[in-house]
Parts: C-alpha cells; structure tokens; sequence
C-alpha cells in the first residue's frame, strides 16, 4: 500500500466519524456536549486534516483544523467553567 493509498484511507475514516457524529447528533442517540460527540469530532477533524495536509488543501485544512479546535474546546470547557470548579469547591467543603 503506498502512503497515498493510506492518507486517502485516513481521511475517508475523517468523513465517517464527522458523518456519524452529526447523524448521532441529530438521531438524538447523543448530546452536542457529551465526550463522545466531541470525541467523534476530535477524530474525524483529524482525519481530514492529515489528509488535506497530505494533498496540500489548504481550504480543508483551515476548515477541518478549526473543527478539531472546537471540538478540544467543547471537549474541555465543562472541566475549566467557573460554575463547575465553584461547585467542586463548595462541594468539598
């Protein structure tokens, strides 16, 4: 299998998990802020910029690097939120 061949793979791997996650999303089977949507996200965008990188895409590259950027965000954000760290101190006290 030449690299080509396998870049090609990873990125269709991209389309399935940014296809699933959305149709999970809509299906009601998931939440936009659970891990897994994000995670789905994560490895999709991933995908599709390793192969976009890969072909010299650069539109893709731009559009699917902010998508991993905003899915590491959403990913993230329950864990810094001021209401959260509020409530674990609280809780711990």
């Amino acid at each position: 299998m030449s690299i080509e061949n396998f870049v090609e793979i990873i990125g269709w791997i991209g389309v399935v998990f940014c296809t699933l996650g959305f149709l999970l999303l809509n299906t009601k089977t998931i939440r936009f802020d659970s891990w897994i949507y994000q995670g789905i996200n994560i490895i999709g965008g991933l995908g599709l910029v390793i192969s976009a990188v890969y072909f010299r895409d650069m539109p893709n590259i731009t559009s699917n690097s902010m998508w991993v950027i905003i899915a590491v965000y959403g990913l993230c954000k329950p864990y810094f939120s001021k209401n959260r760290i509020g409530k674990e101190v609280t809780q711990n006290l």
